[in-house]
């Protein structure tokens, strides 16, 4: 660095040549240029001050940026006037010598020296002052070039203070260059995200939306502009923003991420169901900030419904003769005990005895129909489509409804066993927890090879796991089934059944109900001995135990 080139009308000695800047108007300059910036009036003030301090004809600033081969003029100040000059390429031109020399000084005849070169017809002919513009590591930036109309002869101190000049300089390009890199890399992560077709959002820890892609700007109906800086208190209802809010702060507080399922109400489709996941992060500041992708699973949840009402459906045609033997029994004792009634009623002398046997008649009649009724609401309640609303519930009350949906084939089939032990209530929904527990009871009946109520045997219990969940087993002494079909056991429409007699949904519906209480279903099976399927569940919370109900 600080060597001078001389060009092809001979050498000059800085050393020997008589001073052109004046050491009072470059140091005012350099004083008066306060913080550099960016700002391009601040750079074309640069270029002018430059020139008037040179007594030269023109200045200009050029940057180069990294992996491009064309020079970008910043700031050009030419015989009075700024101009705007497009990009050029340096091969063999006085930009060339300037940024392989660092610097290069040409005091005559730079017309001819660079014939090809149209910036020193333009800007100056004769003379031409250049020096490469670093950064602190040394690496180039552009370059600081003089031209003048007559010969430019320089003293050394002029060299010093044209430096000092390109220091000024370099550090307005690294600030371009940082903004330009920051430019770059936010371009960079719009489009990154921008391609992920999930809803994406970032908030900050006051929650408020900081960042976000198109997906999600389309998903809220609303421009990025009018998202950040707002929080979810501004687009949806509030009791949905107070959960989004307290699920917000959980992730920030703990540090885990964290997928749950959330409703989001849309003013033009309605409510949405969405898979949230949320996982925090801290900035090179230390600032915290959220993350969150949404998976909107609103259309899978219709047609989840669907099939469980399908399912359901099936199960209650495969039932349909065990519904009609539980109702027809208690009818035909109602049957009987009317046409008793209507006998008696139609004698004209009635004793206190025949009263008595009137009213026992009734009785039995009521009775019957109130076993009827039973029946009837427990059919009702399982085929329910329309409420999926979660409610503490008895579990035993549910396995007692499940058993009179499925009695006669267990009494035609099986020897059924109760082991209830007291258990806590559970959160969930009754009618879809029944539906489970009718599928498996009618699994465990097709289980049997052959129909043997001596030999075939179902046992449903209840208790409370080693790790406080409430757990309910259904067991039967059945064919058993091996590892390759367990491993495929809750696949859907997997089934071992003949064609016709299984959809292969059933154990696929029961897993999904289970898991949406926040349980699991396990299975152990033995082929030739049986199987075994728990599932575990949540407690409501630490109450004491129900006693054994209704079952």
């Amino acid at each position: 660095m600080g060597t001078t080139a001389s060009g092809s009308a001979g050498s000059e000695n800085p050393e020997g040549a008589a001073r052109r800047v004046s050491s009072e108007a470059a140091l005012q300059v350099l004083l008066s240029r306060g913080r550099p910036g960016t700002d391009p009036t601040l750079l074309h003030g640069l270029v002018r001050h430059v020139a008037e301090v040179f007594g030269v004809t023109s200045a200009v600033l050029v940057r180069q940026s990294p992996g491009e081969e064309l020079l970008h003029p910043l700031a050009l100040w030419s015989r009075g006037q700024y101009h705007e000059e497009p990009a050029v390429t340096p091969q063999g031109s006085v930009l060339d010598e300037v940024l392989r020399q660092d610097v290069f000084h040409c005091p005559e005849d730079a017309h001819a020296r660079f014939p090809e070169d149209g910036w020193p017809r333009r800007l100056g002919p004769q003379g031409v002052l250049g020096m490469s513009v670093r950064n602190s590591r040394e690496e180039v930036l552009g370059a600081l070039v003089l031209m003048h109309d007559e010969p430019l002869k320089v003293a050394a101190t002029d060299l010093a203070w044209l430096r000092a000049f390109t220091l000024l300089a370099s550090t307005s390009l690294e600030h371009l260059q940082t903004r330009a890199e920051l430019d770059e890399a936010r371009d960079f992560l719009h489009k990154t995200l921008n391609a992920i077709q999930k809803p994406v959002f970032v908030k900050d820890r006051e929650h408020r939306f900081v960042l976000t892609n198109e997906a999600f700007c389309r998903f809220v109906g609303t421009t990025e502009e009018k998202l950040l800086g707002r929080s979810d208190h501004d687009f949806v209802p509030h009791h949905e923003a107070d959960l989004f809010w307290q699920q917000d702060e959980r992730v920030f507080t703990s540090g885990q991420s964290n997928e749950n399922e959330e409703t989001y109400t849309d003013g033009a489709r309605g409510i949405r169901t969405l898979i949230t996941l949320k996982a925090s992060f801290t900035s090179a500041r230390g600032q915290p900030f959220l993350v969150g992708v949404i998976r909107d699973v609103s259309e899978h949840k219709r047609m989840e419904a669907h099939l469980r009402m399908a399912d359901r459906m099936v199960t209650v045609g495969t039932l349909a003769a065990s519904v009609a033997h539980e109702i027809n029994n208690p009818l035909s004792y109602v049957n009987a005990s009317l046409n008793f009634l209507r006998e008696q009623l139609a004698q004209e002398d009635t004793t206190r005895l025949s009263l008595e046997e009137l009213r026992e008649a009734v009785s039995d009649a009521l009775e019957g129909m109130g076993r009827v009724r039973t029946i009837v609401q427990d059919l009702k309640t399982f085929a329910r489509a329309d409420d999926e609303r979660a409610e503490p519930m008895d579990i035993h009350q549910v396995i007692g409804s499940a058993l009179r949906m499925v009695r006669h084939q267990l009494q035609e089939h099986a020897r059924w066993e109760l082991e209830l032990e007291p258990v806590p209530q559970v959160l969930g929904n009754p009618a879809r927890l029944g539906q489970v527990l009718v599928n498996l009871l009618v699994n465990a009946l097709q289980a049997f090879v052959q129909s043997n109520p001596k030999r075939n045997r179902i046992r449903i219990a209840s208790r409370v796991s080693d790790t406080g969940q409430v757990m309910v087993e259904v067991e039967d002494n059945g064919r058993g089934m091996g590892p390759e079909v367990l491993a495929r056991l809750f696949t859907p429409f997997f089934t071992t059944k003949p064609t016709g007699e299984g959809s292969g949904l059933g154990l696929n519906i029961s897993q999904s109900i289970i898991q949406a209480m926040g349980g699991r279903i396990e299975v152990s099976s033995t082929p030739g001995q049986g199987s075994t399927f728990r599932l575990l569940l949540p407690r409501l919370s630490h109450q004491e135990p129900d006693l054994p109900s209704g079952a």
